[in-house]
């Protein structure tokens, strides 16, 4: 079951340790728009396997690649493979500019 999408977040380490969940989803950085919606920079995924929702963006934060992120948002999923085909659906959807797995030459 994929649950209702939880955010939106200040991209910091305090607000990622106090609301980010420590479970298998899908997760989206990005940044907020004058219109209050969130647009996805970067969309990831969370396997489990002591690799979470908070430890993966945890990680983000401390590479600090991204210095447009603002805000993140999730999903949190039942399954590995739920989140995997999540993940794929919503880079599609979205085609964030920090992904590119999932995106084709004209998409862009």
């Amino acid at each position: 079951m994929i649950n209702s999408y939880s955010g939106h977040y200040a991209y910091n380490k305090i607000t990622i340790l106090q609301v980010a969940p420590d479970s298998v989803g899908i997760y989206y950085c990005g940044y907020l728009g004058s219109d209050g919606k969130l647009y996805p920079l970067y969309i990831g995924r969370a396997k489990g396997d002591g690799v979470s929702i908070r430890s993966r963006l945890l990680d983000h934060t401390r590479d600090d690649n991204w210095p447009s992120v603002t805000h993140f948002g999730y999903h949190v999923c039942s399954t590995k493979q739920e989140a995997e085909n999540l993940e794929i659906q919503e880079i599609k959807r979205c085609n964030p500019k920090y992904n590119s797995q999932w995106t084709t030459p004209f998409a862009r």
